[in-house]
């Protein structure tokens, strides 16, 4: 019986260091079979959180700081605070997690070309801006922009491979090309000013001056409606009249629900294609063409596909192709985060808590 209750001391004891050990062991917060969360990604998760919560809490008093909220009373959407930023910092640790996995199961790799075109622009932020607080903090550069980095590139690999060419939801390029004509607007404009600035103050222009200028853009008009003449035309045209030697004109291919909502672009927007018009707002004269859009398909390149400095506009297929599917792309990516399996680590989440990123940067703002 004394044998009996050894053994079984011995067990419990030997269970008791491994568990102690197992706890204690904080290296990472959320792993799956493919991937893991290491402790400075899941504290700079928290800052992503927090840094939401702020812009959450300004939107209804844009004096609030770190410092002045009371984050243990503070709600956001009906939800304690802390819980609401625990939540955003696990969906990122959670996303990089998952964005990592798919990767691994759709063959992608993150080459060393791409990912550090992008690490120079976050690794600038990370020593001019955050150094300081992040090393408080225990978030290195490398986890800082491995997370910030890795899933937007996995990710835009994994919609072109979706969507693409040969890919698994591949589109027809009918259907791309149905989809562009009916949702992007082309347009040219070139403008001037209708007032002149003395002594601080905005003046209108003499009579003579505003004439000549409205009558040269008439001019301009009746160059692309009546003669047929390129744009280019135009634009040497104003160089001549205006006296200037920069090319003055503004031009762009673009999603018609991605043009902010202004007096300029409805008049865009209402102008037929294939004519042009002139337009006064807010003291500057406009001269603008709306080009017929199925002169742009010819435009339409795979980012794949090599370009001369003298090709002209090129429109992004990919960039098409993402307006088209990106709800069919979220909803996939809604599903594979619903099935997502993986493991937290109590110690490394409580150690690195929410509370813990809250302290810190009220240290660094005093």
């Amino acid at each position: 019986m004394k044998n009996i209750l050894k053994a079984a001391g011995a067990v419990a004891c030997a269970a008791a260091v491994l568990c102690a050990s197992g706890c204690s062991n904080t290296k990472w917060a959320y792993k799956t079979d493919k991937a893991e969360l290491g402790n400075g990604q899941w504290i700079y998760c928290t800052f992503e959180g927090l840094s939401l919560a702020l812009t959450e809490i300004q939107k209804n008093d844009e004096n609030a700081d770190i410092s002045s909220i009371d984050w243990d009373k503070q709600e956001i959407e009906g939800e304690p605070a802390k819980d609401w930023i625990y939540a955003k910092a696990k969906e990122t640790g959670l996303n990089y997690l998952m964005m990592e996995g798919l990767a691994v199961d759709n063959g992608i790799t993150v080459d060393e070309d791409s990912y550090n075109a992008s690490k120079s622009y976050y690794s600038y932020f990370y020593n001019n801006y955050y150094h300081d607080l992040f090393t408080e903090l225990g978030v290195s550069e490398d986890s800082y922009c491995t997370v910030s980095i890795r899933p937007n590139i996995i990710s835009d690999k994994l919609f072109n491979k979706m969507y693409g060419t040969g890919g698994v939801r591949e589109v027809p390029q009918a259907d791309l090309e149905k989809f562009f004509l009916d949702n992007y607007v082309s347009y040219y404009y070139v403008s001037c000013d209708l007032k002149k600035t003395e002594n601080d103050e905005k003046v209108d222009l003499d009579k003579e001056t505003l004439d000549k200028y409205r009558e040269d853009f008439r001019k301009y008009a009746a160059m692309l409606n009546n003669d047929k003449k390129p744009v280019s035309d135009v634009t040497e045209q104003y160089k001549t009249d205006f006296g200037v030697t920069e090319d003055p004109s503004k031009s762009a291919t673009t999603y018609k629900e991605d043009m902010e909502s202004s007096e300029l672009n409805n008049a865009i927007l209402a102008l037929e294609e294939g004519k042009a018009a002139t337009v006064e707002i807010d003291d500057k004269l406009y001269l603008i063409y709306r080009y017929d859009i199925k002169s742009k398909v010819q435009n339409i390149k795979s980012d794949k596909e090599e370009t001369t400095e003298d090709a002209g506009e090129v429109i992004s297929k990919e960039s098409i192709l993402k307006k088209m599917r990106n709800d069919d792309y979220q909803q996939f990516l809604k599903e594979e985060r619903d099935k997502l399996q993986y493991d937290r680590n109590d110690a490394c989440v409580h150690k690195y808590d929410v509370s813990r990123t809250i302290d810190a940067l009220k240290n660094a703002k005093s």
